[in-house]
C-alpha cells in the first residue's frame, strides 16, 4: 500500500466568496469532506501543508472529521484558469475494507534496447484506472524497458499487477513504445547568386551556334570582314 499521510483539516465557518477570498490570502485553501454515510463538512487546509501531501505521491489520507479518524481520497482538485494554483478541493470517504477505483500513475525505469540503437521512445499512457482496496493501492505501476527493442510497444495486457488490483483500463491501449526516427527529406539544391548572375550573362549574349554547326576559329571573323572591305574599295574605283 501507498504512504499513508495525516492530512491536518480546520473546520471552516465562514461560507460565501468574500469569506474565501480572505482564506485564499492567508494561504488557505478551502474544501469539502463528504462520503457515502456522512454529510457534506467544509473545511480549510494550509496550503503548503496541501503541496507536501500531493508531494508524498499518497492516495489514501488519514484525517480528522468532527473528531472521528477516517481515511478519504481526493476525488476532485479545482485549478485557477489563469495561475493555475489550487482554489478548492473536494474529499470522498472511504472504508479499508471496500474496494476503490481510482488512477495511479506509470512509471518508466531503465534504458531500452531500442533507445540505445537510435531509436526514439515515447509513452502513450500516464496513468492507469484501477480497483482495489485501499489498503492495497500502489504508490505508481514501474515499467521495466530495458529489453525493449525497435519497433515494440508494450501494451496494458503486458503489464503485471498483483491478483488484488483489477485493471480497469483496457487492455489493448499502447503503454509505450519504441519506434525508428524519420530519415529528413532532402532539401533541393539552390544555386548561390554567382551561378544566376551566370546564367543571365549567358542569356542576354550571342546565341549558341546551331546543333552541327561549327563556332568560327579565333581570327577567323576578323580576316572575313577585312576581305569585304577590299571588295568594296574596288568596286568604288
Amino acid at each position: 500500500m501507498a504512504n499513508e499521510f495525516k492530512l491536518e483539516l480546520e473546520k471552516r465557518d465562514g461560507l460565501g466568496s468574500k469569506a474565501v477570498k480572505v482564506l485564499r490570502t492567508e494561504g488557505k485553501i478551502p474544501g469539502v469532506f463528504y462520503s457515502a454515510n456522512t454529510a457534506a463538512t467544509p473545511f480549510i487546509i494550509d496550503s503548503r501543508h496541501l503541496h507536501d501531501a500531493l508531494q508524498s505521491q499518497s492516495h489514501v489520507y488519514a484525517v480528522n472529521v468532527g473528531g472521528k479518524k477516517l481515511h478519504a481520497i481526493l476525488k476532485e482538485i479545482q485549478y485557477h484558469p489563469v495561475s493555475e494554483e489550487i482554489i478548492h478541493l473536494d474529499l470522498y470517504g472511504i472504508s479499508l475494507a471496500d474496494k476503490i477505483t481510482l488512477s495511479v500513475p506509470i512509471i518508466l525505469g531503465g534504458e531500452s534496447i531500442g533507445v540505445k540503437e537510435g531509436g526514439i521512445m515515447s509513452q502513450s499512457l500516464m496513468e492507469l484506472e484501477i480497483q482495489c482496496l485501499a489498503t492495497e493501492v500502489p504508490d505508481a505501476v514501474h515499467v521495466d524497458v530495458t529489453e525493449l527493442e525497435m519497433n515494440e510497444a508494450r501494451h496494458v495486457s503486458d503489464l503485471e499487477l498483483g491478483e488484488e488490483i483489477e485493471v480497469l483500463t483496457s487492455d489493448d491501449m499502447t503503454v509505450v513504445s519504441v519506434t525508428a526516427p524519420k530519415e529528413e527529406a532532402l532539401e533541393p539544391e539552390i544555386p548561390d547568386e554567382d551561378e544566376l548572375e551566370g546564367e543571365e550573362a549567358l542569356a542576354e549574349g550571342e546565341e549558341a551556334p546551331a546543333e552541327g554547326e561549327e563556332a568560327p576559329a579565333e581570327g577567323e571573323e576578323s580576316t572575313k570582314e577585312s576581305a569585304d572591305d577590299k571588295k568594296d574599295g574596288d568596286a568604288s574605283e
